[in-house]
């Protein structure tokens, strides 16, 4: 009798060591550390670039510049990645003039931005991105011919809307992404002051809130609009398109605009960021650039 109990409590304790294994496992593989990696662009190329300051001319001034861009996107929650952060940091620098070439405008010009995205992959072989961010644009514009008010500078903060559709297309020895992308300003803030008032005027009155208007579709429109393709290699991609950005923005009678066609190529990769915890390289990686 003795026998039999030891031998069903064996069968017992055997029988709770196999489930507690299995349960510990399938713990081991749920909980399973997941990073996120941050994926890089940086992208330079020329620009030809159209402007309109009836602070500093009536005229339009045209001409050409360079333009530098960083952007990063990262997932928020790499075990649920659908919503990611998104970054960006733009310099442009630009020497225009007008038609008859008897003046110029030099335009040194930079914008950073932060934002959300949401992913969505349900379709074959697409990838479609929607959301907002928040940005800050300056630009320094200098006049050679102007002597009362010979420089400008446009600042303005902005809430805008984003869209992009990307398109995975594979081939024989690598895949290529094809991307297109629009964003657009919705409400913000901006700093337009009345032509023929000078800064120094306006200093010495105090009057900067008249300089100051709110933004809306109203009195301020625009569009950034991008298209590009990347080519996989080993550790990295290589990215080759066009950028076009129009802006026309009023604060008074006169209306103010700024055009820029560009072409650019640029280098993606995935940097790998440990949030300063010091732990073993991951099996598992997650990246917004796939």
């Amino acid at each position: 009798m003795a026998r039999i109990i030891l031998n069903s409590m064996k069968k017992t304790v055997l029988a709770f060591c196999l489930i507690g294994g299995f349960i510990f496992s399938e713990a081991q593989t749920n909980n399973k550390e997941v990073f996120s990696l941050t994926n890089v662009h940086h992208y330079v190329g020329p620009s030809v670039v159209e402007l309109a300051d009836p602070y500093l001319s009536i005229l339009n001034y045209t001409g050409y510049g360079m333009r530098l861009e960083y952007t990063d996107v990262r997932y928020f929650n790499p075990h649920n990645p659908v919503l990611s952060s998104y970054s960006r940091i733009a310099g442009l620098a630009a020497l225009t003039v007008n038609p008859q070439s008897t003046a110029s405008v030099t335009y040194i010009g930079g914008n950073v931005a932060w934002g959300m995205l949401y992913e969505y992959r349900d379709f074959s072989n697409f990838v479609l991105l929607a959301g907002a961010n928040v940005d800050f644009d300056f630009a320094y514009k200098m006049n050679s011919r102007n002597v009362n008010n010979p420089f400008n500078m446009d600042l303005a903060t902005d809430l805008n809307a984003m869209l992009c559709v990307r398109y995975i297309y594979p081939t024989r020895k690598r895949t290529l992404k094809f991307s297109a992308s629009i964003e657009f300003p919705l409400v913000g803030c901006m700093f337009v002051p009345y032509p023929g008032l000078s800064y120094y005027e306006m200093y010495s009155s105090k009057a900067y809130g008249e300089a100051i208007h709110f933004s809306s579709l109203h009195n301020k429109q625009g569009m950034k609009q991008q298209i590009s393709i990347d080519v996989p290699f080993k550790y990295s991609s290589w990215s080759f398109g066009a950028r076009m950005h129009q802006l026309t923005y009023q604060a008074g009678e006169l209306p103010y605009s700024f055009n820029e066609f560009s072409l650019f190529v640029g280098i993606t990769y995935d940097l790998i960021r440990f949030s300063g915890r010091k732990v073993a390289v991951p099996e598992s990686f997650v990246s917004p650039g796939y």
